[in-house]
């Protein structure tokens, strides 16, 4: 599997400034920040697994589902997590970004997933090229005016805030921008998954970046 790293010297996309209108260049969609030595394109299909971020554990559940509309979602396969304010991953602050990195200080060696995760019908099957991530049906995976993680289109729905920008950090995490750690937010019997906490039922996650495997 062949990762390219991101150059950390490569120009800062546009930020969005504006939510998306259909029609528009949505691939512009962009946060300011990139991660710090993340890589922006992998060679083969992957999966995502939500890992609560606690004050004493970290346990990764299946590999994440989606319903037919694009939508994306965590099962509640134990008691939701009791959110937390502190001990977090770092935050779009506290982890470096590419404009304070050079590329000689990052990992030259590619990166190798560390973890499977059974691939099941139903399981979100994501791309990543040019930050731009992609399910198994095409659609484009973005934060929407909500804030919520999802896939549409293309073009991703009208409000969009990004479409671009997601990379895969060198722990093997899921990151838009600068940001590793996302939210899951209970919704009935499962979780949808958000870039902000959005509500006092939300916890927050990293979404780490698995090989899906035919269990």
């Amino acid at each position: 599997m062949q990762f390219k790293n991101i150059a950390a010297a490569a120009a800062i996309a546009a930020s969005a400034s504006a939510e998306y209108v259909v029609g528009d260049a949505w691939n512009t969609l962009t946060p300011t920040g990139t991660y710090s030595c993340g890589y922006s394109a992998y060679s083969s299909a992957f999966g995502i697994a939500v890992e609560p971020i606690t004050t004493d554990s970290v346990a990764k559940r299946d590999a994440i589902s989606q319903i037919g509309d694009g939508q994306i979602q965590a099962a509640t396969t134990e008691a939701p997590a009791t959110p937390v304010t502190t001990t977090l991953a770092p935050t779009s602050t506290e982890a470096a970004t590419s404009t304070s990195a050079s590329a000689s200080t990052c990992p030259s060696a590619e990166l190798v997933l560390k973890e499977t995760s059974c691939k099941n019908d139903g399981t979100l099957t994501i791309t990543l090229k040019d930050g731009v991530l992609t399910d198994g049906k095409g659609r484009i995976g973005s934060i929407v005016s909500n804030r919520q993680f999802q896939f549409d289109g293309p073009p991703p729905q009208a409000g969009a805030i990004y479409a671009g920008g997601w990379s895969i950090t060198p722990e093997g995490n899921l990151a838009i921008g600068s940001q590793d750690v996302f939210y899951q937010c209970l919704s009935g019997n499962f979780y949808n998954l958000y870039d902000q906490s959005i509500a006092p039922q939300c916890s927050p996650i990293h979404l780490a970046v698995v090989d899906l495997v035919t269990c």
